[in-house]
């Protein structure tokens, strides 16, 4: 019996008309969207990345974590583009012709970023803190069914810092897609070598909080990073 089935069972039951009282069915409290955390998904993504790809991850976490934030217009067009395409292929796939619907959705997606550029940016810091919130609730190994509550909380708390710093806003999703690239890049790399991908991929599956740790630790790094060479040079300042 749960918090909530406890809570229920205190209440005074109803009555019906004929004098009995009316049985309630028990309640329980709501799982995650996602169900458990799909680890084994993960790991194995990771795994099928080939060392030139794992290349590219670096070299695009090195551009997001260091010089994102003076490129973010074109970045944020990029995830929205993104964004775009997978919504246009569903949509497609549902009229008859998911390629169409893929090019008609980066198209409208790009199109419609730039003009409001500055809610997008607060839609990817808002998005980012409820990774975030996520990640670190998986750090506390907390129970995975109710992941979505740290992601809600996260999405609540980086909804509030978007709105109220726009600079913030952009390094945090930054920091956090060059901490991402940064984590596969490298996973995926160390996998590559003999007899290392074994112990890799236990400690993996025997420590819940390693790979959230990968992400988290990175963006912290990267948005102080980034927030110090502001401070510092003016010549670096956020491009209006």
């Amino acid at each position: 019996m749960n918090f909530l089935s406890f809570l229920l069972a205190q209440a005074t039951a109803p009555v019906g008309p004929d004098g009995n009282p009316i049985l309630i069915p028990e309640q329980s409290i709501p799982s995650s969207f996602f169900g458990e955390l799909p680890i084994n998904d993960l790991w194995r993504c990771i795994v099928n990345v080939s060392w030139m790809q794992a290349v590219v991850f670096l070299a695009f976490a090195a551009i997001y974590l260091v010089y994102g934030w003076r490129v973010f217009k074109a970045l944020v067009v990029i995830n929205f583009a993104a964004l775009g395409l997978v919504a246009g292929q569903y949509i497609g796939g549902r009229l008859g012709s998911p390629l169409w619907g893929g090019i008609m959705g980066v198209f409208l997606m790009a199109v419609v970023t730039w003009p409001f550029m500055k809610y997008c940016v607060s839609i990817l810091g808002a998005l980012a803190g409820a990774i975030l919130g996520g990640a670190l609730w998986r750090t506390g190994m907390l129970p995975d069914p109710l992941i979505w509550c740290g992601a809600l909380a996260g999405l609540i708390a980086g909804g509030f810092l978007a709105f109220s710093s726009f600079k913030f806003s952009i390094m945090l999703f930054t920091s956090l897609q060059g901490s991402v690239f940064l984590a596969i890049g490298a996973l995926a790399l160390l996998n590559d070598y003999p007899n290392f991908g074994a112990h890799l991929a236990k400690a993996v599956y025997s420590h819940v909080f390693l790979l959230p740790l990968l992400v988290i630790i990175p963006t912290i790094v990267g948005v102080l990073f980034q927030q110090k060479l502001l401070k510092q040079e003016e010549n670096w300042a956020i491009p209006e």
